[in-house]
């Protein structure tokens, strides 16, 4: 078969002095912040618009922040103090502390670009407590347009957009040691782009697609598909640290259909049953249904393992006003679930509703003010200087608030690093080697298709390293990985759209590999479902209360590293202005 040809012989040359790669919320926060100081901002993303950019394009329902509105709960420094507690040891503290004071900032921000979080039914702020936090700080919202005011914002304020395009590497200068730029190309078109940057923001979420779901179709899944470790993997292949990588995180669903829910169901008082009809929670958290969400994972996957289900929420005990707002704000997260809801025949007024469990995917472990992504100061730079990190790729994550808080820290850090460089020379070899690999499978004329690739990863990491891990399957699942790593020169694409999916599964398989690896090194069990070691179950606070750094050496081998708590991760490499 002839092989698809690209449609110019040349690279597109691009420029801006910060390069946001990923339009989600945190991507928008970075651009709208750099663009504050006047900076020229680029932001790429795989989608059309930047209004349906990332995880909440759909919309969002939560929004979690302190408001400092007169109870003794109701400020940064009072949830600050419970981080420690949440996060489990596995934090950078320094940075997390910057986030959660941002959160307030970040919210009015929010508030003054015309997002509105009020309860149209009171206008007032209706509230929740969930998740294990010590107070009311989740804020139920109509957010269906949220993300498109956000993208239209952006735009507005003077950034510009580069659609339908993936951004492949990341291109350093000869150093390796300084980030000069990124290498992508148009997902429709095919038009490759070599963007020249002094700083880059990479926001490209969660890590999806890694592990079989509960509906069986890969892109039914509870987080954004179309995130699979693209940032992960350009920052780990020229050298930046990653941490937290063996936390995984899944939650529970409605029965066939992976989606959102989980924190409106506890939020609002609802009752987690077993078939008997026990509340079942409180056998494994005095919180009961308001615990972590990784606690109420874990206890899921014991009931199910003690024959105890099938599972529900019951919902059937809840004031006729709050069973209103359930109903209202059903379709914001998902349009899809009330049609889901209206073809199973349930209505929660008179029925508890069949839950599962959704697919894995590498994200902070089911706790706020952590995550699985980048290492980060609290600028948002990384190990690489000029490399920001921001949302759900960084070491600092938790839902759409700490995504704009850590994107809000990234733009003005991007900016400060700005006014302390010089332009910044590409390395030729850096670029050759992502062009290299970005060309690679449309020149391949006959080979595996990324869908079969795909799919062989998602059972064995299901299989090998999934929600109960062991030594042994771990180290099997680690083989069959590294096996697939030898097919990924033969796989091939014959379209555009198909070369962004062979691109993408690559990653996946990398972020696999990477996850594997992390999980086989912790020797304990921690944080409920996030890591759960059956030939380790005890949590080993003596000696694993840390976490774990992973990067790649000059050999390509991957060597670890430990953050601790009380030792804040050093910033980047000064620069010489």
């Amino acid at each position: 078969m002839k092989h698809l040809e690209w449609p110019d012989a040349e690279l597109t040359p691009m420029q801006a002095e910060v390069l946001v790669v990923g339009g989600g919320v945190a991507g928008c926060l970075a651009a709208i912040h750099a663009r504050d100081a006047g900076a020229d901002v680029l932001v790429a993303d795989k989608a059309r618009f930047l209004e349906r950019a990332g995880s909440v394009a759909g919309g969002v329902d939560q929004f979690m922040t302190p408001l400092n509105a007169g109870e003794e709960w109701d400020t940064a420094q009072h949830l600050m103090s419970f981080v420690p507690k949440l996060t489990d040891g596995l934090s950078d503290l320094a940075v997390a502390e910057r986030a959660v004071h941002e959160l307030p900032r970040v919210f009015e921000r929010l508030v003054d670009i015309g997002i509105d979080f009020t309860d149209p039914t009171t206008g007032k702020y209706f509230r929740t407590r969930a998740f294990g936090l010590p107070g009311e700080y989740h804020l139920n919202f109509d957010g269906s347009k949220f993300k498109h005011r956000l993208g239209r914002y952006t735009i507005g304020h003077g950034a510009r957009f580069l659609p339908r395009t993936m951004i492949t590497d990341l291109v350093t200068d000869r150093t390796g040691e300084r980030v000069a730029g990124a290498v992508g190309f148009n997902c429709r078109t095919g038009e490759r782009y070599l963007i020249r940057a002094k700083t880059v923001v990479v926001s490209t979420g969660d890590i999806n697609r890694i592990s079989r779901n509960i509906s069986g179709m890969p892109f039914d899944s509870w987080h954004f598909p179309y995130n699979t470790g693209d940032g992960h993997a350009m920052a780990f292949r020229r050298g930046a640290e990653l941490v937290n990588m063996e936390l995984v995180e899944a939650t529970l669903t409605p029965l066939g259909f992976s989606t959102q829910g989980t924190n409106s169901y506890a939020g609002q008082g609802a009752y987690f049953i077993n078939r008997h009809g026990e509340r079942f929670m409180f056998k494994y958290d005095p919180r009961g249904e308001k615990a972590r969400r990784t606690i109420l994972v874990n206890a899921v996957i014991e009931e199910v393992l003690a024959g105890n289900d099938p599972l529900y929420v019951d919902l059937r005990h809840l004031p006729e006003e709050t069973l209103d707002n359930f109903v209202r704000t059903l379709g914001v997260d998902r349009y899809t679930l009330p049609g889901y809801f209206r073809q199973r025949g349930i209505d929660i007024r008179k029925q508890p509703l069949p839950i599962g469990l959704s697919e894995m995917s590498i994200r902070r472990g089911g706790s706020y003010f952590r995550g699985s992504g980048l290492v980060v100061d609290t600028s948002g730079e990384s190990n690489i200087t000029g490399l920001f990190a921001a949302g759900d790729c960084s070491m600092v994550s938790g839902g759409i608030s700490a995504a704009a808080a850590m994107g809000a820290i990234a733009g003005r850090g991007a900016v400060e690093r700005l006014i302390a460089t010089d332009d910044v020379e590409m390395d030729r070899t850096s670029v050759g080697d992502a062009v290299a690999r970005m060309e690679q499978p449309l020149l391949t004329e006959s080979g595996e298709n990324w869908e079969d690739f795909e799919n062989r990863i998602r059972h064995i990491v299901t299989d090998y390293v999934g929600m109960r891990r062991t030594d042994k399957g771990m180290r099997r699942g680690l083989s069959l990985l590294r096996a697939l790593a030898e097919v990924e020169p033969k796989l091939k694409a014959d379209s555009f759209h198909a070369l962004m999916r062979t691109l993408e599964s690559k990653n996946i398989r990398l972020a696999a590999e990477i996850m594997t690896e992390a999980a086989l090194h912790r020797t304990e069990s921690r944080s409920g479902a996030a890591h759960r070691r059956v030939d380790h179950p005890e949590t080993d606070d003596a000696a694993w209360r840390k976490a774990i750094v992973l990067r790649r050496d000059p050999q390509g081998d991957i060597e670890f590293d430990y953050l601790i708590e009380d030792r804040p991760a050093p910033r980047a490499r000064s620069v010489a202005s």
